[in-house]
Parts: structure tokens; sequence; C-alpha cells
């Protein structure tokens, strides 16, 4: 069997290697806490959430995994497009693109900062009022 290097599988082997982390140590707290007179609920139901926990771990790795190599990582479901394969227009575009998302967030920034500096300027304000009053 071979096992796949892929993101999807690597993230999968992580997910599977912390579900047998957790039982390990949990079972162990748990058997360094127990008080062999009196098994409690509360021991039960770590037992109980520990074997949830694995086997929710385990699930969602297996899930992961049997994503594959080429479907994780993009939620709409296209192919992304390297900046080095784009033709020229396309290149403009997205060039036109990043230019307007700078030149929008440039502007909410002054505006930021032109209300900051207003509301400044009236606490500023108030308090000097209310120190020459006195």
């Amino acid at each position: 069997m071979k096992i796949r290097q892929d993101m999807n599988a690597r993230t999968a082997m992580v997910y599977g290697g912390a579900a047998f982390l957790l039982v390990i140590v949990g079972f162990r707290s748990i058997v360094a806490t127990i008080d062999p007179d009196h098994i409690g609920v509360m021991t039960y139901l770590s037992i109980v959430a520990i074997l949830l926990e694995f086997v929710l771990l385990i699930f969602y790795a297996q899930s992961i995994y049997n994503l594959g190599a080429d479907e994780g990582g993009d939620s709409h479901g296209k192919t992304s497009k390297n900046v080095a394969t784009m033709d020229s227009k396309e290149l403009s575009e997205l060039t036109a693109a990043v230019t307007k998302v700078a030149e929008m967030g440039e502007g909410l920034s002054n505006l930021a900062n032109e209300k900051l500096r207003n509301e400044v300027k009236k606490e500023v304000n108030e308090i000097l009022t209310r120190a020459i009053k006195k």
C-alpha cells in the first residue's frame, strides 16, 4: 500500500495521530486518578468522551484523506490558475483588480483616520471645556 504525500493525506495523518494520542493521554489520566474503591459517573463519562472523540477524529481524518490529492483547497470547484501561465489580457485585468482593491483599502484607511481624528478632537474639546468650567 502506497501512502499518498499530498496535503490532504498529511492532514489526515495528523488527525489520526491526534486521535491515538488523545486515547493514550486520556486513559493514562483516568488510570492515574481513579479510586479503586469507587468508580464514579465522571469516570464513565470521561471514558465515553475519550472514545467518542477518538471515533470522531478518525472519521474526520478518513474524510480528509478520501478527498484526494486534487479536490481539497478550492471551495468553488474551479482550478486555480498560475500567474506565470496568464496571458497579457488576464494579467492586466488582475493588475487592475489588485490596484482597485488597494485604492479601496487606502480610502477606507483614510476614512477611518478621519473619523478617528474627529472623535479625538471631540473628546479633547469636551475634556478641555469641562476643565475650564471647573
